[in-house]
């Protein structure tokens, strides 16, 4: 305990990113102070599976547990990997109290195929949501043809003359001139390109 509040450190598969962050919603305003995963290897934080990274990040969500009175699985679907079962026996062999998202003997009565499809529908989620995403920033940048064109019209026309007027110090420093870098606009104009092939 952390003065009145409990202190519970989230655990499972990083995956679950959606209901890693559901949970630390709901736990916090029930009262709780809630620790969880710094990053989510499972759902696109690559950092975490260059060399060295992941063991230390095992080992400090070993440490997360040892500052907790508490830890919450987050076992979608009955779901609990490898890491997660080590954090689990540590958790009790430091005398923790182990709460669930899901009841777990119903983890214990899933399949192999259940457990599968769990975890691939929480993948499929993920997916979707990046989806999403992706469209919403597609639509965004659909919304700026304008923009996009008078971009393309100013590198043919007047680009040269003011990065030569910039390089004789003709363009004030308080001026924004990133436009000026070299190859910045033209490379911004080609990667849009290729996102419209």
């Amino acid at each position: 305990m952390t003065g009145k509040y409990k202190v519970i450190t989230l655990c499972g598969s990083t995956r679950f990113k959606e209901q890693f962050f559901e949970a630390q919603k709901r736990l916090t305003l029930a009262g709780n102070i809630v620790i969880s995963v710094g990053l989510f290897g499972h759902s696109g934080d690559d950092e975490v599976w260059t060399e060295g990274t992941k063991e230390m990040l095992d080992d400090m969500h070993k440490r997360k547990i040892d500052m907790a009175d508490a830890i919450y699985v987050i076992n979608v679907g009955g779901y609990i990997g490898s890491s997660t079962r080590s954090e689990i026996e540590y958790a009790r062999a430091t005398g923790k109290e182990v709460m669930y998202l899901e009841e777990p003997g119903s983890a214990a009565e899933l399949s192999e195929a259940e457990r599968r499809v769990a975890a691939q529908s929480a993948r499929m989620k993920e997916v979707r949501r990046a989806l999403r995403q992706a469209q919403d920033g597609l639509a965004a940048l659909e919304a700026r043809q304008a923009d996009i064109r008078t971009l393309e019209q100013y590198l043919t026309t007047n680009w040269q003359d003011d990065y030569e007027a910039d390089e004789r110090g003709a363009i004030s420093k308080a001026v924004d001139r990133s436009i000026l870098g070299q190859d910045s606009l033209y490379n911004l104009l080609e990667e849009i390109d290729e996102l419209n092939k």
